[in-house]
């Protein structure tokens, strides 16, 4: 399966998607798009400009105006949604092999998650467009009335990262034209081919023209839309340094935002938890996306008293994670999405050597074939002898490193966990479910799971803290592209 082929249109995508058209970028930009297995050409893509950017919300801006996508029946923007979703499903394998070979996850896993979940959230908002009650009437005692009454909030800006390219924007595009917003995307120039699949899609699907559209940027481009006048409303997955900076520049005109930023959840092991069980179940949870996650559960908070035990089970989950070519079906770890990154990951793993952790598992244990010498790969890594105050602990290293953090005593495992500048996931462990429910409402996230178990869809997915601000997903989300309006209509 190493020698997967890119369909040719999908890996072409050097003009821009503008009011439905693809069109040249202004500054002519086109970049090479590199597979971090070995460097080769993935693909190309346009890079816009400030120009771009600015005919891109113009086009959105215009759409909105002539309200022929807002001023639809719910249920006909719904059908347009379903046939987009339809249009990728048609597709799902050759996506995959295009979105692994831009990024390095496992096939297996764009196969499973990262193609399918966008089809999915594609078509659970399409059935918000169509089902959601979007007019209440209010009588007071007096007999007077409103209409309370909620409407799309206008043009969006959706940017997002590069770890999830498909389904990062997805969460964004789906609920916003599911409500009647118009949308500019601009996905990352490290993944920015698998976002184009949405043009491609909803062109054909029939959305009008304008209500999408996809601009990889540069910095300052990117820079130009958050400041946009005309945009309403700024949708952001990424780092809390730039979530800081866009919600500052959003704060000038008063902008909607919703911030998915930074975390490092914590794994909370109560003292009753089976060792080898844990270790096999938080794993996945840990380095899914090659431990590029904001939601990896890369703190373990384990019983001191059993901390050689968790160390040694972890230690040997571990041996199973595989790390290889992305297109092998084997294959657990595949590379990081570019030496970049691959700098940073193992910058913190020297850095927690010299702060006085033991490396367990990983670190430069690793021997790669010939083929794979020059990826941009670093083993799962397991730190042991550790303590929260580390900022190999405590910061986001976005790779395949989780740390195994002692305690005492439940209480200090909670202030533990809670002991972070960051609020986004996190997961308790245990025999008795009802204990592990009280801790989890303890703690001070987003989102926590019990035992593993995945949350239920259409959940809301959000942080606390510096991990970011609004929700996405359910309706939550949905509402987060509307605005309310009060309208008076007196006494019945």
């Amino acid at each position: 399966m190493t020698d997967a082929v890119i369909a040719p249109d999908l890996a072409d995508r050097s003009r821009l998607f503008i009011d439905g058209q693809w069109r040249d970028t202004e500054g002519g930009k086109i970049i090479d798009v590199l597979n971090p297995v070995d460097q080769s050409v993935v693909g190309q893509s346009a890079v816009g400009t400030s120009a771009d950017i600015d005919r891109a919300v113009g086009a959105a801006k215009a759409s909105f105006e002539d309200r022929r996508w807002r001023d639809l029946p719910g249920s006909e923007r719904a059908a347009v949604m379903r046939r987009a979703a339809d249009i990728l499903e048609s597709r799902l394998d050759e996506i995959a092999v295009l979105l692994t070979s831009e990024l390095g996850c496992p096939l297996w896993f764009s196969q499973q998650a990262h193609v399918p979940n966008p089809i999915r959230h594609t078509r659970y908002y399409a059935d918000l467009a169509e089902s959601y009650e979007l007019d209440d009437v209010r009588t007071d005692a007096s007999g007077l009335r409103s209409i309370v009454t909620q409407e799309p909030v206008g043009v969006a800006a959706a940017i997002t990262p590069w770890n999830g390219p498909l389904s990062t924007p997805s969460i964004k595009i789906a609920p916003a034209i599911a409500a009647g917003c118009s949308v500019v995307l601009k996905p990352p120039t490290q993944t920015p081919l698998s976002a184009f699949a949405f043009a491609d899609a909803f062109a054909e699907a029939g959305l009008p023209e304008g209500v999408l559209n996809i601009v990889p940027a540069d910095r300052e481009a990117a820079q130009s839309l958050i400041e946009h006048p005309q945009v309403d409303k700024l949708a952001f997955t990424g780092s809390t340094a730039v979530g800081q900076m866009l919600m500052r520049a959003a704060a000038n005109r008063v902008a909607r935002v919703t911030l998915e930023l930074g975390g490092k959840s914590a794994a909370v092991v109560l003292p009753d938890a089976d060792a080898e069980v844990v270790a096999k179940a938080v794993l996945p949870m840990a380095l899914v996306v090659n431990g590029q996650l904001c939601i990896a559960q890369s703190r373990i908070l384990v019983p001191r008293n059993r901390e050689a035990e968790f160390t040694e089970a972890f230690a040997e989950a571990l041996r199973e994670w595989t790390v290889g070519h992305p297109m092998d079906p084997a294959t657990k770890i595949g590379p990081l999405v570019s030496k970049n990154q691959l700098d940073t990951v193992q910058g913190y793993i020297s850095l927690a050597r010299d702060e006085g952790a033991r490396i367990v598992a990983g670190a430069e244990t690793l021997v790669l074939p010939p083929e794979l010498e020059n990826g941009w790969f670093v083993p799962p890594t397991l730190l042991a002898g550790v303590d929260n105050s580390m900022r190999a602990v405590r910061e986001e290293i976005f790779g395949p490193v989780l740390a195994l953090v002692p305690y005492d005593e439940v209480e200090e495992a909670i202030d533990i966990a809670n002991d972070s500048p960051y609020g986004l996931s996190g997961s308790v462990w245990g025999a008795d479910v009802d204990d592990a429910i009280r801790v989890a409402r303890r703690i001070r996230t987003g989102m926590v799971s019990i035992n593993g178990s995945p949350q239920a869809y259409g959940s809301p997915f959000g942080g606390y803290k510096m991990s970011g601000i609004g929700r996405e997903m359910g309706p939550e989300g949905f509402r987060s592209y509307l605005e309310t309006k009060s309208i008076a209509i007196g006494p019945a």
